[in-house]
């Protein structure tokens, strides 16, 4: 698959994404260590809520728990955005939510493919991995950031964790300004109604979960927990009835899906 070379058009999005929430300011940089340090620097700054932080390549990207992100430069979507919720400190982490609806909304808009979310911050399209958010906190601010894979094969990647691209599964490119474009627009909606309706907006995300009612193993410090994954709850921990009959809550960790019985 020939790869995409050609330069984001970062003023094409600019123009389309000047909202009330997110996307008053649009900072784009060919290449960054990564767009949420470019967000962190603006934070300390004093930079307004709302600003948005776009690159084409990071030589620095990470995921969550300080794994790096690795992406072919000219192919993905990579942004950041700060903001300042009115909510509650402790529920700025759930700002998460929201955008991974928004990720799964501008898919599915954009290219008709139903990707599904995976706690606990991953989106995924038949099983394997298409993006990853994360979320950062400083004194004031949360900084969100997401990084999806485009228009390159996944094979060029060698992770230790199965990888799919939009490209792979469409078989041809898609555009990265349409799919930033709605993710931006969609994010808007989609945080205005968790500022509003936290509960709905949890409802809605737990609805497109791709673990919920499976068994799943959950990593966690070197331990490996096995059992079927009720719930997530109102707090987005994962609740796993275990192979003991627990039930047990995790606010962290690595899930995959067995794909076989649970003993």
């Amino acid at each position: 698959m020939k790869r995409e070379r050609e330069p984001l058009r970062w003023r094409e999005v600019a123009q389309a994404v000047r909202q009330q929430h997110i996307g008053h300011s649009v900072v784009y940089r060919a290449e960054v260590d990564s767009t949420m340090a470019v967000c962190h620097a603006l934070a300390r700054a004093g930079t307004e809520p709302g600003v948005v932080a776009i690159a084409d390549a990071q030589s620095a990207g990470r995921g969550r728990q300080g794994r790096a992100w690795q992406a072919p430069p000219y192919t993905c979507l990579l942004f950041s955005v700060l903001l300042r919720p009115t909510s509650a400190r402790d529920r700025w982490p759930h700002v998460l939510w929201p955008l991974a609806l928004a990720l799964q909304e501008a898919t599915r808009h954009v290219t008709g493919l139903q990707a599904a979310i995976k706690w606990p911050n991953d989106l995924v399209l038949g099983g394997k991995k298409l993006g990853g958010l994360l979320a950062e906190m400083t004194a004031d601010s949360v900084i969100v950031g997401a990084g999806l894979n485009v228009n390159f094969p996944a094979a060029a990647l060698a992770l230790d964790q199965p990888l799919t691209t939009l490209a792979d599964a469409l078989g041809r490119h898609a555009s990265r300004e349409e799919l930033l474009i709605a993710s931006l627009r969609s994010f808007e909606c989609w945080y205005g109604r968790w500022l509003e309706a936290p509960d709905a907006v949890w409802q809605a995300w737990r609805a497109g979960s791709s673990l919920l009612g499976k068994v799943v193993d959950v990593s966690l410090g070197g331990e490996v927990y096995s059992g079927v994954a009720e719930d997530l709850d109102r707090d987005g921990l994962l609740c796993l009835r275990t192979t003991d009959g627990r039930l047990q809550r995790f606010a962290a960790g690595d899930a995959s899906i067995r794909l076989s019985r649970l003993e």
